[in-house]
């Protein structure tokens, strides 16, 4: 054969491996996993694919590159084959996929979620009495109170990332039976974070962060789960507090001796404790001031038999009230769980700094502010002189008032 012949065989030979491969290449990407669900053709699950592919270009990819999209879990398999609208796709109206989607192929999760709080947390704040008279401006309402209060019992995805792939890091480094993904907060600082109520504050600013951070645990599931029981979320309030709170105490057994942690449960004990007691003194000293008809309640006060504003989480805001209230929300609000919650999770300085170093601050600013409106009152009832006060701001558009009614 010449040495064209031979340059044309291999050239035919290279032109036949390349449009072989091709179309494997081709068929290999046609025919990727698709998962088709009951009800669904397959041409409606591309249609949904391309459709929020242009929409949504890095979700698209996020959930390609996921487990879910690895495996052939479509789009239509959790939201359903009917494309959404202009309205329907804004950020108020967005579709959740409900729980039980979840649990058509999550079942174990599923049923252990429907024995947590979780299940009833959008019914549980939204019947509660602060929720009804912490007024906002609508906008505000739907970011800063819905965004958590509505979500969580709809939607496992408050807490779970649909669309991301969970990529372990530092395996070698992870505790037995334990990958390092960088979840270490589990997606429960979506909710459990922020002045009143900083568990992810607290934990991330202690030891037992610095440990997951190389070993992949103690995470939030680590403590506040059972694992005996599906890794189920303890209860810690109702009639489940008192067992909840032995199984949690129970958890850092696994770490810690019996002796050491009989210790720190004294300990955090104490700090509470003392905490409320502070909280009490300075409450004390306001209805002291509602007693001698020097202070009014403000709107949305819930009052108790005596006429008397609570002053608890549960019936004061911190809008459209008096400075001193104003003041006494921010102490019970923020600086008490700030205190008790950095104890709990063993934050020397949520504990301290951010938390006993303020409660004094607001007891003390409360102290000085009742002893003023005393004077302030001593004075107008000897001279007869009164106070022109300003006009409390007012917004364009309120939320709240539901309690109007009721006081």
């Amino acid at each position: 054969m010449s040495v064209i012949g031979k340059k044309s065989l291999i050239l035919w030979i290279v032109v036949i491996v390349l449009v072989v491969g091709g179309i494997a290449l081709l068929s290999a990407s046609t025919s990727a996993k698709v998962e088709v669900p009951e009800g669904a053709t397959k041409e409606e699950v591309l249609a949904f694919e391309n459709y929020y592919k242009d929409k949504m270009p890095m979700k698209y990819q996020l959930w390609k590159d996921s487990p879910h999209g690895q495996n052939g879990v479509s789009c239509v398999s959790c939201h359903g084959v009917e494309l959404l609208g202009e309205e329907d796709l804004t950020y108020a109206n967005f579709r959740k996929v409900d729980p039980e989607t979840c649990g058509s192929c999550h079942e174990k999760e599923y049923e252990g979620y429907m024995q947590t709080r979780h299940v009833d947390a959008v019914s549980f704040s939204q019947n509660n009495v602060r929720f009804k008279i912490l007024d906002a401006w609508p906008a505000m309402q739907n970011q800063g109170c819905d965004a958590c209060h509505t979500k969580i019992g709809n939607n496992c995805t408050s807490c779970h990332q649909g669309h991301t792939s969970v990529v372990p890091k530092h395996e070698k480094m992870a505790a037995p039976g334990q990958m390092v993904t960088g979840n270490i907060t589990n997606g429960c600082e979506n909710c459990h974070m922020g002045p009143d109520h900083p568990q992810r504050e607290a934990y991330e600013s202690s030891a037992h962060h610095q440990v997951a951070l190389l070993t992949g645990q103690p995470t939030c599931i680590t403590c506040h789960a059972d694992p005996e029981n599906n890794h189920l979320i303890i209860q810690l309030r109702d009639e489940y507090e008192e067992e909840g709170r032995q199984k949690l105490w129970d958890n850092c057994l696994q770490c810690h001796s019996q002796e050491y942690v009989n210790d720190a449960r004294r300990n955090v004990n104490e700090i509470k404790k003392e905490t409320l007691r502070i909280v009490d003194e300075a409450r004390n000293i306001i209805k002291g001031l509602y007693r001698d008809g020097i202070l009014e309640p403000t709107f949305g006060s819930l009052l108790d038999t005596e006429g008397i504003p609570h002053l608890t989480a549960k019936s004061l805001g911190y809008s459209h009230v008096s400075q001193i209230e104003s003041l006494m929300f921010e102490l019970f609000k923020y600086a008490e769980a700030t205190t008790i919650k950095g104890a709990q999770h063993f934050s020397p300085d949520y504990a301290h700094w951010h938390g006993a170093a303020s409660l004094w601050q607001y007891y003390q600013d409360i102290k000085k502010e009742a002893e003023r409106l005393r004077f302030e009152h001593a004075l107008k009832e000897q001279t007869g002189i009164e106070i022109e006060p300003y006009e409390m701001y007012k917004y364009e558009k309120e939320t709240g008032r539901e309690l109007d009614s009721l006081k």
